[in-house]
């Protein structure tokens, strides 16, 4: 990867960490940032751009010729195989309302394929990461697979649509299908943040079909996940989609059990 995977993944973590520091100092502001609607519950502030600037300013100064896409700056082409996909602020509606739930989101894709993640909640101090082939870690401490939980103890994350954004008719469906079968649905607000946390076994799987996410809220959290040991596909069951418009999470003992519940929608 590049000339150095080991040199990318720390310039990438350090990136996070920057912008972390920043976002950290924003939301003791809480209650009195300015922000702008660009849609339907979509908002951004002046932290979301200026935490993408410092990931872009951290990465490009170690690795000029890498390409970037942000979630505030669009995409930066190179010829290089390698994009940085950032959100620097996944939880945007949480971070202006005082909820301590977000997080900043980098991964890295080598042509369509993706080979690295990195999650970082500023508010914990807790950097997920992981690296294609080389597992998925919390600090320095890597993860294990646990044994799967039954379905009647699963505790299940799920992002939903507001104002019209998305399909609230198929997330209503699903949600019907799924709530008296699992422990607990919980929708969160940081997609980033809750795909990364099945790693911990903070939520045993995590969908979505109805609410619209973008790759960039989704994919550091893939590698994450993937990388230890679960199962990500979206819910027609392909491993790599060209476009990510639904996802499915979960234990590979239960991604099946929960992909049949869901396509039955």
């Amino acid at each position: 990867m590049l000339d150095s995977s080991n040199d990318l993944l720390k310039t990438v973590k350090q990136a996070a960490y920057e912008a972390g520091a920043l976002l950290r100092e924003g939301y003791s502001q809480k209650g009195r940032i300015a922000f702008e609607q660009k849609g339907a519950s979509d908002f951004v502030s002046y932290y979301d751009t200026a935490a993408e600037n410092i990931i872009i300013d951290c990465i490009s100064s170690a690795f000029p010729d890498i390409a970037f896409l942000g979630e505030e700056s669009g995409l930066t082409p190179t010829d290089s195989d390698y994009t940085v996909i950032i959100d620097p602020l996944d939880g945007t509606s949480n971070f202006l309302h005082g909820v301590p739930h977000f997080s900043v989101s980098i991964a890295v894709t080598k042509g369509n394929e993706l080979v690295m993640g990195v999650v970082y909640q500023p508010l914990l101090d807790e950097i997920l990461w992981a690296v294609q082939g080389m597992g998925a870690f919390l600090n320095d401490r890597q993860l294990t697979t646990p044994s799967p939980r039954p379905m009647t103890e699963m505790l299940v994350s799920t992002c939903l649509p507001y104002h019209a954004k998305g399909d609230c008719t198929k997330t209503l469906d699903q949600l019907a299908v799924l709530m008296p079968q699992v422990a607990g649905i919980r929708s969160p607000g940081s997609a980033a943040l809750e795909i990364a946390y099945i790693s911990l076994g903070r939520f045993d799987a995590f969908w979505s079909q109805g609410a619209e996410l973008e790759f960039w809220d989704i994919a550091a959290g893939i590698v994450i996940a993937r990388e230890a040991g679960y199962t990500v596909t979206d819910l027609a069951g392909e491993p790599n989609p060209a476009q990510w418009n639904s996802l499915l999470a979960a234990h590979p003992e239960r991604h099946g059990q929960l992909l049949a519940c869901l396509k039955a929608c």
